[in-house]
Formats: C-alpha cells, sequence, structure tokens
C-alpha cells in the first residue's frame, strides 16, 4: 500500500499546487525531482486517490501517470463527467489507458449504468480490469483494441512512458519511442446496434492524433445516440472541427475562450448536439467560452 507518511503528507498539499507542479516539472530540474520522488511512493502500489471527483476511490497506476493516484489529472474533465454523468448513463472510454476515467465514471453512473473502455495495449487493458475490481464495480467492460476507421490489424508506435503511444498511421511518432506492435483496430460503427454495445450517452476520447479517423468509424452510432463527446486534440483541430460539423455538434475548448480551430495545445474540447438546447447553456459555463455555431 501507499506509504502512509507519504500519503498523509501528499493529502495535505493543495490539488491546485499538485496540478501546478506536475504542469511545469519539465521547466525546472528541482520540479523534475519532486514529482520523480513523489512518483516512487506511488508507481505499481495500490492506494487511494487523493484529490477530485475521485476522491476515495481505490486505484494502481501501474507504471502509468502518477498524477492519476494524486486526482489532479485534468481536473476540468474531472467535473464535465460529474455533472454530466448520471445513474443508469453509458460512458464509453475511447484511450483509457489503466481506467482512472473509467473507475470515476463508474462510480457516477452506478451499477445500472455501463462503462466501456478501449483500450489497445494489454497490460493497460489487464489494469483496467484490475483497478475496477479494486473497487468492486462489475460494470466496466473492457475491450483490448483501439477504435478507428475500419477493422484491420495495425502497427502501434510505443513509447517508455505509458500514456503516450498511438497507430503508426496517424500523428507523430510518440516521445520517448519504445518499439512497435500490432493492435487491433475495430470502426465503433460495426460493434453497436442491435445485439451491440449499448449506445454512448458520453464519450472520451483520447487517441493522440487518430480523432478524425475515430470519428468517421463512428458517425452512424453517434448520429444515433447523440453523445457528449470530450476530445483531446492532438493538433488534429481542423480536421476534428470539420467532422464535428457535419454532425451538427456545437464545441468549445474547455477551460478556455481560444476557438477549437485555433488553439495550439494539445486541449481537451466539449461538443454536444446543437438540438440539446439543455447542455448548451451548461457546455457554454464550463468552458468558459461561446459554444460554436
Amino acid at each position: 500500500m501507499l506509504s502512509r507518511i507519504a500519503k498523509t503528507v501528499i493529502g495535505f498539499v493543495p490539488a491546485s499546487l499538485i496540478a501546478l507542479i506536475s504542469r511545469n516539472q519539465w521547466r525546472s530540474p528541482l520540479l523534475r525531482k519532486i514529482c520523480v520522488w513523489g512518483a516512487s511512493f506511488v508507481k505499481s502500489r495500490d492506494g487511494e486517490i487523493l484529490h477530485g471527483v475521485g476522491k476515495g476511490l481505490r486505484f494502481n497506476v501501474s507504471n502509468s501517470h502518477s498524477g492519476f493516484l494524486l486526482g489532479s489529472h485534468e481536473a476540468e474533465v474531472q467535473k464535465v463527467l460529474a455533472a454530466i454523468l448520471k445513474p443508469g448513463m453509458t460512458y464509453y472510454d475511447v484511450g483509457a489507458n489503466v481506467g482512472f476515467f473509467a473507475v470515476i465514471a463508474a462510480r457516477l453512473i452506478g451499477p445500472t449504468g455501463h462503462v466501456v473502455c478501449f483500450e489497445p495495449l494489454p497490460a493497460n487493458a489487464q489494469q483496467i480490469e484490475y483497478n475496477s475490481k479494486l473497487n468492486g464495480f462489475s460494470n466496466v467492460l473492457t475491450r483490448c483494441e483501439a477504435l478507428g476507421g475500419s477493422d484491420r490489424i495495425e502497427s502501434f508506435s510505443l513509447s517508455a512512458e505509458p500514456t503516450w503511444g498511438s497507430l503508426a498511421t496517424v500523428g507523430k511518432a510518440p516521445d520517448q519511442p519504445h518499439g512497435q506492435m500490432q493492435v487491433t483496430v475495430r470502426a465503433l460503427d460495426a460493434l453497436c446496434g442491435p445485439g451491440g454495445l449499448p449506445l454512448p450517452d458520453l464519450m472520451k476520447i483520447d487517441v493522440e492524433g487518430a480523432e478524425e479517423e475515430m470519428l468517421l468509424g463512428a458517425m452512424a452510432t453517434i448520429r444515433g445516440s447523440r453523445p457528449v463527446l470530450i476530445i483531446e486534440l492532438h493538433q488534429t483541430n481542423a480536421a476534428v472541427a470539420a467532422v464535428l460539423d457535419k454532425l451538427n455538434y456545437g464545441y468549445a475548448v474547455l477551460g478556455s475562450s481560444t476557438p477549437v480551430r485555433e488553439v495550439a495545445w494539445d486541449a481537451n474540447i466539449i461538443a454536444a448536439p446543437k438540438e440539446r438546447r439543455d447542455l448548451l447553456p451548461f457546455l457554454t459555463e464550463s468552458a468558459h467560452s461561446p459554444v460554436s455555431a
């Protein structure tokens, strides 16, 4: 278990300070040493999420991002999940890594809801199942595959950092490259429908540059179920915005007034069907910017 002393010390540190250190660690050798020291207490150990919407959930980051256990990871996304997900809903986590958002969603939607995780790396997929069992969740389904525009076997570029990596045919090579492996890719539209997966109410998408391809392979599903979308961009702004326009979705950058097509960092955006007038005011407030018309 996480060292009680370390847990106590870290627990007294404000979540905002933890997030600040995490964001700026690469700019300062001292901050980087602090982060590495803190990570050594949580890597591959069962612990408890200390802050954020997932506070109190049991979690093991394995060799992934230690910020998951601190609870500081993508706080704005956590708040959106907490505001939108309700008992009985279905949540898709596309590029689920080791299941940080999956376990948060599983608690929010309760035993009558469904969490469906798509994660192409076997070690990460196994960790999702482990973290689900740590919390006694039986409503989490893990599929060890990537989502794309077609059903195929594809080369996946690996990174020494488990939170990175991408399909070899999209985006740039990951930082800290660590070889390649073959993964299964599926189009979401081939998995949903009668007798298939339950249709999503909310989808979180983090696919490291394959955003456009993944959305194109899910067009029928999105048109049919009209889910809220949270998408992390990877210099795919224009392509993603064009697909969302075709789907008649409004969209905005979380936490910024910068237009989606102009954002220069790997921002998370939130998108909702334009006919869902009940959601648009909330999305505008959450994004601190007007939702694109």
